[in-house]
């Protein structure tokens, strides 16, 4: 029996959306049906035409079994809205706004009948597997909107907000209108509160107040109640503490309150998190006075993470109107493919994979800057309208860049010490990445690349030492000559500029977000990396929107959590992931929709269903892992978010062999029965040639229209000669004495072998070394003691087999029943799943 595939919190949500599912079936749809309907129209003419030539509504009218006048109805409501906010919909923000407008017209019209109807649905209808309690009164002030980053969260937050004031403005049928004494954008972000509020200024719709930018806590009282107030979740508390900026809840108290929380599942680590607690509060759930009970409307992609492990599930099985989560976004197109791979080697091969891993993800970021500059990746984007940003190499992680407060900022900040150390000998030493390349192109693979098949292409007649010049100029703006600098910039808090010093001249190429700046100039100099200061430049974050950069400039954004929550920019293309923590699964997904991010055709945030050549790199998104395991991480938050992946499960072999069916067994003798010498070389003779692998293992896997290509293989070529040539550096009477050790931890008393017999089996033609190109070069201390951990392998690998060999010589055999001859309890297959 097939061992059963566990379920994501994912899975979980999707298939018990009871609310979702209750509001369709009201308006007498079927989702199914009237996505694919809605789809063919944004497909064939295009969203903006879909609304206002009443496509939509003829689409959901074509499957609709219910009242067609209240479809009708709630499309002009829609359509209002929508206008108000210069919002042309997607089919799927279209939906997402009928059933909205369906949920606040069934509320304003008896909201106690539509508290009936909804429970008659839950127990009609019980999601298979799940509890899910019965609605209550409270139920009907929380919405919740579970929508993939990119899929226009936000142009739907402001359509709601124009739903809600046209019922303020008596709107549609003009019944119990509903009044708000505040309203309220809560996000997790000063950024994004910034974001938030120049978006909504933009519209020129509602006079906004950004809190703590636009004026002290003082202004609110006297703001009027249609006025969008914006702050961060940061800034709010159940009671003031101290001279702050902290706005206690009570400033909002005795009202009617309309609140909407962008990254709503930010405060759901315990059901008694402050967070959204004060949430609940501000929005008035369940106060005791009805006149007090608002709404309190949440946005975000992870809910469905949220819903598995923090306590939160019964809460959006009722609350989620509706969910466009990244599998469904996905398959319509729109956002980037994506390809990945995963190196994984073990001991001593792992430190060249790091760089080899470095060097490949450099390597594939040069390959989409040069499309992007080429003159047919121009051409190409012009005639077919597709909006393309100047790429940019992102390497990303989770924690603290400088903190040593805790193990995971430690490790954050030393793999970016690393990236440095590696970008800063790069571009000083350009030989350096002459040798890499070489390495990493020559290197001998079997099944798959560490590199995607464009990439290899495209280097393919070049020379080493050109394509390293090429590379370094194309992503630094480097000249022969140029030094790499490393400058703390002042006017920005927690910015570390990576520039190139020319004579007296210097420019900069990327920008580290740092977390603690003190913390992360200690560790670099530490490695021999100096760290200067620059006083006149501003941020350099700030300027990789600007227009200038499009021809070069700031190329590289070393970050942490203030890339993965929030920021606007198409430029992402290439990711190469540091320090990922556990438990960061939502701001995993947020940090891959930044990445996949991706404008279009004309602004339609699709990519092309068959891109030409030049410019299928740049709407793919190259995703690398400076360690396996973060890319381990990285994925298994993507598929328990809804992206397909090859599933592997188990299966039980049945077995079938008849008593007479018989098989033959080897009985080791006992170590007292014979002896084992090697001595001197004559040992060797008669000694199988062995093998010592320090390749790596290769997994790349490419998404493309809802579709994974997993390919598996090896990477590494033969490279004994490079052993043999670095012997002569090797402490011998170190391989013995480890030799010593290992026999006594072995037990084996009978095999007998002396100093001299080290120097035969080194000696031999009887081993062979596969691993990484380049592993064996000898540049200090560690790299000889590499070499000498090599060479103790070697020796031991020759010792087992003349010892094996003696061995089975004294083995004895004898006849066992079949079911006892090792035949396999389970066997493996794998298909594709998306949860």
């Amino acid at each position: 029996m097939a061992a059963a595939v566990r379920r994501s919190g994912h899975a979980r949500l999707k298939a018990a959306l009871v609310l979702r599912d209750a509001l369709a079936a009201e308006l007498g749809i079927s989702l199914a049906a009237a996505m694919a309907q809605l789809r063919t129209v944004e497909n064939h003419i295009g969203a903006a035409h879909g609304l206002s030539d009443g496509r939509y509504l003829e689409a959901m009218a074509s499957v609709c079994s219910g009242d067609a006048h209240h479809l009708s109805t709630l499309d002009d409501e829609v359509r209002e809205a929508c206008g108000r906010v210069r919002l042309a919909p997607r089919y799927a923000q279209y939906l997402a706004l009928m059933l909205f407008a369906h949920w606040l017209d069934a509320q304003r019209d008896d909201a106690a009948a539509l508290l009936l109807r909804l429970n008659a649905w839950l127990e009609a209808h019980k999601p298979k597997g799940e509890a899910v309690p019965a609605f209550v009164e409270a139920d009907l002030q929380l919405a919740a909107f579970w929508m993939a980053t990119a899929a226009g969260k936000t142009h739907v937050l402001h359509a709601c907000l124009a739903l809600l004031e046209n019922e303020h403005a008596g709107f549609g049928r003009g019944l119990k209108r509903w009044s708000w004494d505040r309203i309220l954008v809560i996000t997790p972000s000063e950024a994004l509160t910034r974001q938030h509020a120049d978006k909504l200024r933009a519209l020129s719709t509602w006079e906004v107040f950004a809190y703590p930018m636009d004026g002290d806590a003082a202004a609110i009282p006297r703001l009027p109640p249609d006025a969008v107030i914006v702050l961060d979740i940061n800034k709010l508390a159940s009671e003031k503490k101290g001279d702050g900026v902290t706005v206690p809840t009570s400033v909002f108290a005795d009202g009617r309150n309309l609140v909407f929380v962008d990254e709503g599942h930010k405060g759901q680590k315990s059901e008694a998190s402050v967070w959204k607690a004060l949430q609940s509060d501000l929005a008035g759930i369940n106060a005791p006075m009805p006149a007090h009970r608002g709404l309190l409307i949440e946005f975000s992609a992870t809910f469905g993470q949220v819903a598995e492990g923090e306590h939160a599930f019964d809460r959006y099985a009722k609350a989620v109107i509706f969910d466009y989560a990244y599998d469904r976004f996905h398959q319509d197109r729109y956002g980037k493919d994506f390809w990945h791979v995963r190196v994984q080697a073990r001991e001593d091969a792992s430190v060249m994979a790091q760089r080899q891993t470095l060097t490949a993800a450099l390597l594939a970021y040069w390959h989409q800057v040069a499309c992007f500059r080429s003159a047919a990746g121009k051409k190409a984007a012009g005639r077919l309208g597709l909006q393309v940003a100047p790429p940019l190499w992102v390497l990303l992680g989770l924690s603290v860049i400088g903190s040593q407060k805790s193990e995971s900022d430690k490790q954050q900040t030393s793999d970016v010490v690393e990236v440095l150390s590696y970008l800063s000998t790069t571009l000083a030493q350009p030989t350096r990445l002459t040798e890499s390349l070489n390495q990493l192109l020559t290197a001998t693979t079997t099944g798959t690349d560490m590199l995607p098949a464009e990439v290899r292409q495209a280097t393919v007649g070049w020379a080493a030492d050109d394509l390293a010049a090429r590379v370094l100029a194309d992503c630094f703006s480097w000249q022969p000559g140029d030094k790499p600098v490393l400058r703390l910039i002042k006017a920005a808090a927690g910015e570390l500029g990576l520039g190139l010093l020319r004579g007296d001249t210097s420019h900069y190429y990327g920008v580290v977000n740092v977390g603690d700046a003190a913390g992360l100039k200690k560790a670099l100099e530490k490695t021999g990396l100096p760290v200067e200061e620059d006083a006149m430049s501003a941020s350099l974050f700030a300027q990789l929107d600007a227009p200038a950069n499009v021809s070069g400039g700031l190329n590289v954004l070393i970050g942490s959590r203030r890339f993965a929550e929030g920021w606007d920019n198409y430029r992402a293309s290439s990711l190469t992931l540091l320090r990922l923590g556990q438990g960061e699964g939502s701001l995993i997904i947020q940090m891959f929709g930044r990445v996949v991010r991706f404008a279009g055709k004309d602004g339609d945030g699709k990519r092309l269903d068959k891109p030409p050549a030049e410019l299928a790199p740049l709407q793919t998104a190259y995703v690398f892992g400076l360690k396996s395991g973060y890319l381990d991480t990285f994925l298994q938050s993507l598929i328990d978010n809804g992206v397909p992946d090859l599933q592997r499960i188990s299966c039980d072999v049945r077995q079938h062999t008849p008593p007479v069916l018989r098989a033959v067994s080897a009985i080791a003798p006992d170590a007292r029965d014979f002896q084992v010498s090697a001595i001197g070389s004559g040992w060797l003779t008669g000694i199988n040639k062995v093998t010592v692998s320090l390749t790596a293992s290769i997994a790349t896997s490419r998404l493309r229209d809802g579709t994974v290509a997993v390919v598996q293989g090896t990477v590494g070529k033969d490279i004994t000669a490079d052993f043999r040539r670095w012997a002569v550096l090797l402490d011998r009477n170190g391989v013995y004495r480890e030799m010593v050790e290992w026999k006594r931890s072995k037990r084996w008393w009978n095999f007998a072998f002396d100093r001299p017999a080290i120097d035969g089996a080194l000696a031999s033609e009887k081993y062979e070394i596969l691993g990484l190109p380049g592993m064996l070069d000898v540049r200090d201390a560690a790299d000889l003691l590499r070499l000498n951990r090599l060479a103790s392998s070697v020796v031991r690998q020759l010792f087992e087999s003349a010892y094996r060999k003696q061995e089975s010589r004294k083995s004895r055999y004898a006849l066992i029943d079949a079911s006892l001859s090792g035949i396999p309890e389970q066997y493996y297959k794998e298909f594709q799943h998306a949860p």
